[in-house]
């Protein structure tokens, strides 16, 4: 990678840049959309400044550290990676999926579970943000999952598989995981990332939507309990699913949920922790891949089914 040093003369002369840029940052974060697929021609002309400067930013840098440092903003400011994404989009004429799995592809070692995170994390550190746990909460998952030691493991989000890998890693060889994935391009990147890792048969991924999967869990998947749950999916679901695996009774004494983005999960905390249900712990952090924002997980070792009715949110 190309190392570029930057004086404070340097970034003086680069504020047009930064004037130029974040003003029409929020038009064309809206807007860039509508632009390529409707071909909106006023909202190209009101967004063509912030478009041009992405540009020039990415020919010239493409790190996201870089940038940054460019633009003269603090290096947690991850609200621009969304807009620098849409643009790659454009750029290379390929979406994020696509590009994180050649980066990992090209970055790692087949059948090395450690190299294939180490590409992932060197991408979304350097390049472009993405919803992956990262590797600072990935630590705390990996630490959940060696002292549960869940045989049977279901996992509420599989995005591109990061998550699913550390899981993976840190259950017993036989142990088997369950990762539910709605978007088909994502689970078709998450395979591919799953499989170079090496824990291609022990992680299935299931392409649907959780109100259609869960109860139907014991059926299709001969499950019949759980030892361990990770929710990392839609954040507005967090209790309404666990609400489903809980009358599903898929939960047995000493059964682990643990949640990521607890922060911004509406009523999750509330509900986990006033349940009688549950035995709670909360690990505090931050957003992964530099972004600081202050976020956390919740932990949450199931004691029993007694209190279910009268405390089920959001079904």
């Amino acid at each position: 990678m190309v190392s570029h040093e930057y004086s404070g003369n340097d970034m003086l002369e680069e504020n047009w840049l930064h004037d130029l840029y974040i003003p029409s940052f929020a038009v064309l974060n809206g807007l860039l959309v509508e632009i390529i697929l409707d071909q909106h021609v006023y909202g190209a002309l009101i967004a063509a400044p912030a478009v041009a400067t992405g540009l020039y930013l990415l020919y010239q840098y493409k790190s996201r550290k870089e940038i940054y440092r460019k633009l003269n903003l603090p290096e947690h400011q991850g609200v621009y990676d969304g807009i620098f994404t849409k643009v790659r989009n454009v750029i290379y004429r390929s979406i994020l999926q696509d590009r994180v799995w050649n980066y990992v592809e090209g970055h790692s070692e087949e059948g090395n579970a450690d190299s294939v995170l180490a590409a992932f994390d060197d991408y979304c550190y350097n390049y472009e943000w993405t919803w992956a746990v990262g590797d600072q909460k990935g630590a705390v998952l990996a630490q959940v999952v060696q002292e549960v030691s869940p045989k049977i493991a279901l996992e509420l989000g599989t995005y591109l598989g990061y998550s699913a890998i550390i899981m993976a890693q840190n259950m017993p060889s036989d142990g088997k995981l369950i990762t539910l994935e709605p978007n088909p391009k994502s689970a078709e990147i998450a395979q591919k990332i799953i499989n170079r890792a090496g824990f291609g048969k022990m992680v299935t991924i299931v392409v649907g939507y959780t109100e259609d999967v869960i109860p139907e869990l014991r059926r299709n998947y001969n499950i019949e309990t759980l030892d361990m749950v990770f929710l990392d999916h839609n954040k507005d679901a967090y209790v309404s699913d666990l609400n489903r695996i809980e009358k599903g009774e898929f939960l047995h004494n000493g059964s682990v949920v643990l949640a990521d983005n607890v922060e911004i999960a509406p009523n999750f905390s509330e509900y986990i922790r006033n349940s009688n249900n549950y035995k709670c712990n909360f690990y505090e952090g931050t957003v992964q891949y530099g972004v600081g924002v202050i976020d956390g997980m919740e932990r949450g070792i199931f004691k029993g089914a007694d209190m279910f009715s009268g405390m089920t949110l959001g079904l």
